[in-house]
């Protein structure tokens, strides 16, 4: 025992001899490097020693800034550091003055990250008065997030001459940034393609950032094709402490687009990118990263799990020290797909009750009433940030700036404010000329004719979509898909059958989903071949919220040897949705089965997740045989 306590001593003098011969520039290698647990653990053993020690304090700051992302804690650490060496006499010395430097130069960079913006750019001010370097370009950002645009401005076309090429493409990103807040985006694309002309490989840890942006700007100027090849660029050049996750633009570009097999698949690269991430930035963006994971389940017909999503991430919001968009327009954003989830999901719960047996009819009554009281909430709060704080127009407009809704879903809003409100509005904007009206236009059409519709003015609700398809980009298929549903329902409505039934038909082609979201039910002419399954199946499929009598497409229920099976096809007898399970002992049983299965089918997009390796995923070396997976591992919202 004594020999043992005895090699104890010795190695715990080796280590204080270590730790003190540790000086700063170590330090500088071990962060640079990434070796963050060897900084806490050294800051760590330095307050064990002396809590009132500037060095440990500043190590365990960075740790909790750069480690592990803890802002709070980081900036504590950090404070304290500085309060700590600014009483003490080592700040005369060498040392102690390098010292200072690094920890007013992580405080600058905490507080940009926890949107302290008028403590920043006082930060920047110090630091250049302290030690004679000029980094007011960073002040740029805090002043354009303040609201100070002209400032902004002002001070980074001072640091366009400079010499730095960091300095001047930190300019540059911030005039971007400046004229896209503003929604001068012409002006920010110009800005945005002088930086990228100007990028080399010496960028590699903000290429991926810089790029995005002009994509971000590219898709608002409904340049689709430079957007995607923009960020597919960005893709390529993935660095740990880069602001921006490129995947998840790209998986939001293609969601739109109808191109959802890719949007899964970059889903699944925008989580592995950001698991390879600084933690602080991981945690910075990681509520937009599962907002976009629940659109693309939204889009894909899984109302349920994206809900169970968005629940998650409403208490947690992301800081938006890194974005241009504000704390106000985040929650806007989060708010309407939480209501546009819940809507969904509600449509599902209401389909499943038409067939479940009593003992889960009543769970059910009581998800249901979970929703609408929740869908309440969403909407009074919406309507709170958006009606007096007189948003309104701008959350109406599309891809307005820093707008945090998707151009499919945005029409919605009638529904959400009120439709006399957003047509009022609209109106007001469908009056504008200009570049930008004429751009802006299809898509308010598209609003205004939404709102008209489920208002029940089914001639002029027609007339404003037809005016939107005919100047609406190919690109915003989903958005199509939403007007083609309205259609077919509005010409239904009108007694105009058989366009009814083309345009029914090329809204489930185009994503069926949206019929659930919007709340309509296909016309369909339902046949049994009397079995007893058949009949059983039929009786609840005719109560179905989806469907109603009508032309446009057959859904015939029968039995074939031991098997119940349900097809559901379109006046040419193409087969859109079918499906076959073994009978059961008990028949109602088989025929909940394939009520169930033929809904889901139905009204949700085709893609086949089953044949989605894990690997592809979440870069486990599990093999393709095991690709059976859940949704929540699939999004990787486990």
């Amino acid at each position: 025992m004594l020999r043992r306590l005895t090699l104890w001593f010795i190695a715990a003098v080796v280590l204080l001899a270590q730790q003190q011969q540790t000086d700063l520039a170590t330090v500088r290698q071990w962060i640079d490097s990434g070796r963050f647990i060897r900084v806490r653990e050294l800051g760590e053993s330095m307050l064990r020693q002396n809590k009132n020690s500037p060095m440990g304090n500043y190590l365990l700051g960075v740790a909790m800034q750069r480690g592990e992302g803890n802002l709070p804690l980081a900036r504590y650490y950090l404070g304290r550091a500085r309060t700590l060496i600014e009483r003490g006499p080592s700040i005369a010395t060498d040392s102690g003055a390098e010292l200072y430097s690094q920890i007013l130069f992580e405080l600058l960079l905490v507080a940009g990250l926890t949107e302290k913006h008028e403590e920043q750019i006082q930060l920047v001010g110090e630091y250049g008065r302290l030690f004679g370097v000029d980094m007011g370009e960073r002040a740029g950002w805090s002043l354009m997030k303040l609201g100070r645009h002209n400032q902004a401005r002002q001070l980074m076309q001072k640091y366009l001459k400079s010499k730095d090429p960091d300095i001047r493409r930190g300019a540059l990103n911030t005039l971007g940034s400046i004229e896209m807040s503003l929604g001068n985006y012409e002006e920010a694309f110009r800005w945005f393609t002088v930086l990228k002309s100007e990028l080399t490989e010496r960028d590699a840890v903000n290429i991926a950032t810089l790029v995005r942006n002009r994509a971000e700007v590219a898709n608002v100027l409904l340049k689709f094709d430079v957007a995607e090849s923009d960020t597919l660029l960005a893709t390529k050049y993935f660095h740990p402490s880069s602001y921006s996750n490129p995947w998840m633009s790209l998986s939001l570009l293609y969601t739109s687009e109808g191109r959802l097999a890719e949007a899964v698949s970059a889903i699944s690269s925008m989580h592995a990118w950001d698991r390879r991430s600084d933690p602080t930035l991981e945690q910075q963006r990681w509520n937009d990263g599962q907002q976009a994971t629940a659109i693309v389940l939204l889009a894909t017909g899984y109302p349920e799990a994206a809900l169970q999503i968005v629940r998650r991430i409403r208490s947690k919001p992301d800081r938006r020290g890194t974005t241009s968009g504000s704390v106000d327009q985040a929650e806007i954003g989060l708010l309407y797909l939480w209501r546009e989830t819940l809507r969904m999901q509600r449509e599902a719960i209401r389909e499943q009750m038409v067939w479940a047996p009593w003992l889960e009819w009543l769970p059910s009554s009581w998800d249901r009433i979970k929703v609408e009281r929740e869908l309440w909430a969403a909407n009074n709060r919406l309507n709170a940030l958006l009606v007096p704080e007189k948003r309104l127009p701008w959350i109406l407009r599309p891809y307005a700036p820093d707008s945090p809704i998707t151009e499919w879903m945005r029409p919605g809003l009638s529904g959400a404010v009120g439709g006399g409100l957003v047509r009022a509005e609209l109106e007001k904007l469908l009056a504008r000329t200009g570049p930008l009206a004429d751009r802006e236009r299809p898509y308010l059409q598209a609003a205004m004719g939404e709102s008209l519709i489920l208002s029940g003015n089914w001639e002029k609700g027609l007339a404003a979509l037809t005016a939107a398809r005919e100047k609406l980009p190919h690109e915003e298929a989903l958005l199509r898909a939403r007007m083609e549903a309205l259609a077919a329902h509005a010409l239904e409505r009108s007694g105009l059958l058989d366009r009814a039934a083309i345009a029914w038909r090329n809204a489930m082609e185009r994503n069926a989903g949206l019929i659930r979201l919007l709340d309509l039910s296909i016309p369909v002419t339902i046949s049994s071949d009397n079995s007893p399954g058949a009949n059983e199946a039929v009786a609840w499929l005719e109560k179905s919220p989806r469907f109603h009598r009508g032309r446009g497409f057959s859904l015939a229920v029968s039995t074939t040897g031991q098997r119940l099976y349900a097809q559901l096809t379109g006046r040419d007898g193409a087969v859109l949705a079918q499906v076959s399970e073994r009978i059961l002992p008990d028949v109602k049983d088989t025929a909940r089965i394939v009520c169930k299965k033929i809904h889901q089918k139905a009204f949700a997009t085709k893609i086949d997740l089953s044949q989605m390796d894990i690997n592809s995923l979440d870069g486990s070396v599990t093999s393709g045989d095991s690709s059976q997976i859940g949704l929540k591992e699939l999004f990787g919202t486990k």
